[in-house]
């Protein structure tokens, strides 16, 4: 037995207890080199068939080999050095395109809450409580328990009329000989009328007793249905209570959902810029509304600069047609950071849009720290322009972020040189941005 495990596109790795021996090629016709020497293998279906490589004189000699040879390891090492090229262009060509594509990610937009309508109210605990109140339980317990019907009160056990006789017989013989029989036969007569006399006597009592009872259950039965009835008038009462509680809460509750609408639609502020605060939260720019001033919304993004956004190689092709990796020039290197910048810029104004129904226009400042040159550390302005919802409301549309975001109305953005560079803005014509530079530095360096 041995174990085989795969390290490369083709290429596997055997180990047992001859040794190590390395596969390369595809099933139908693999070259194994090992400590067995060199050897070439076939199989189609179930089907496979070795045979050995190796040089010498006699064809029964079997050349001695320690390893793999120089050929094979570096083909090996090519194969994973090809592996390793292929997984960085993909990862070079998916960063490319998630820089340029953030605009395309979608917002849900917002709209007015409509709450539903109340759940219905459970009877069953007001119930409890009502009865409790009314004393329900207690009068049932005195019942003995519920029912559907009056109680009854339970028959008077009969008189046992023989044990009577026995006693009273036994009481008046006592003292007469056996042997006067007129005497005990009267005695005995005398015991049976004491008898019967007891024994209607008791007969009344327990049926006094019998009618006792039932009117004391009678009264109770009335009480209980007297309570049963007031309760159940109380228990509709407190319902119907419970339910417009429930119905003027719910539209207290909607009043106020209702006003927080028509403050966004009003684009009011306060209500405008808590939800963008809340939108920009998780973005990977980020970006705080910092004014509301009748439909438009002043936005100031932070966004990187070059070094630290755009990679350094992209993906291309050899001049024979083959996948690899190349250095991008300056000019490729600032044309895709404005597409970047532009991506980004445009995926803020589509969320602000989504989110704030009462934005009309969003008044757009980029600002950057910079890490070279004489402004190294300093903040400065990138970008400043204004969208307009007609137009850039669904801004996941545009091909080509960069160019949309210069022409965007009153856009100003300072491309250096033949490259392209993306500089520092000055805006000694712009006092109101200038202001809100100065105040977002001040607020950073707090």
């Amino acid at each position: 037995m041995g174990l085989s495990f795969k390290v490369a596109p083709g290429v596997r790795i055997r180990a047992s207890s001859r040794g190590l021996s390395a596969g390369v090629g595809p099933r139908a016709a693999r070259v194994h080199v090992g400590t067995r020497g060199v050897g070439g293998s076939s199989g189609i279906g179930p089907v496979s068939g070795y045979s050995h490589l190796g040089g010498g004189s006699s064809p029964t000699r079997r050349r001695t080999s320690y390893g793999p040879t120089k050929t094979s390891v570096a083909a090996h090492e090519r194969e994973l050095r090809a592996a390793q090229r292929e997984a960085d262009i993909e990862k070079a060509a998916a960063l490319e395109a998630s820089l340029v594509g953030v605009h395309r990610q979608s917002f849900p937009k917002a709209r007015r809450a409509e709450l539903p309508p109340p759940d219905d109210v459970d009877p069953e605990p007001i119930r409890k409580r009502v009865e409790q109140d009314a004393g329900i339980p207690a009068l049932i317990a005195e019942l003995g328990g519920e029912g559907t019907l009056p109680p009854r009160a339970a028959d008077p056990p009969p008189v046992d009329s023989y044990d009577l006789m026995r006693r009273h017989r036994w009481e008046e013989r006592q003292g007469i000989p056996i042997f006067r029989l007129r005497e005990r036969v009267d005695a005995a007569r005398r015991a049976d009328c004491a008898a019967e006399a007891e024994a209607r006597q008791e007969k009344t009592r327990r049926e006094e007793a019998q009618r006792v009872e039932q009117g004391r259950l009678d009264e109770i039965w009335t009480r209980l249905q007297n309570a049963r009835r007031d309760a159940g008038t109380r228990l509709q009462l407190e319902i119907e209570a419970e339910e417009k509680r429930l119905s003027a809460a719910r539209a207290a509750e909607q009043a106020e959902l209702n006003a927080e609408w028509a403050r966004l639609e009003s684009n009011d502020p306060m209500a405008t810029i808590s939800v963008l605060e809340s939108a920009f939260a998780d973005n990977e720019s980020p970006a705080a509304p910092i004014d509301c001033d009748g439909g438009r919304t002043t936005v100031v993004m932070q966004f990187p600069p070059p070094e630290s956004v755009v990679p350094e190689r992209k993906p291309a092709l050899t001049p024979g047609g083959k996948p690899t990796l190349k250095k991008r020039t300056k000019t490729e290197a600032n044309s895709l950071y404005l597409e970047a910048l532009g991506s980004n810029v445009l995926a803020t104004v589509k969320e602000a849009f989504a989110v704030a129904p009462g934005t009309r226009v969003v008044q757009m400042l980029v600002i950057r720290r910079e890490n070279e040159g004489k402004q190294a550390g300093e903040l400065s302005a990138i970008f400043a322009g204004e969208f307009p919802r007609s137009e850039y409301e669904n801004a996941g549309k545009f091909d080509r972020p960069g160019a949309t975001v210069t022409a965007a109305p009153e856009a100003v953005l300072n491309l250096k040189g033949q490259t392209g560079k993306v500089s520092p803005l000055s805006l000694s014509d712009r006092p109101d941005l200038e202001l809100v530079l100065e105040q977002m530095a001040d607020g950073l360096q707090a």
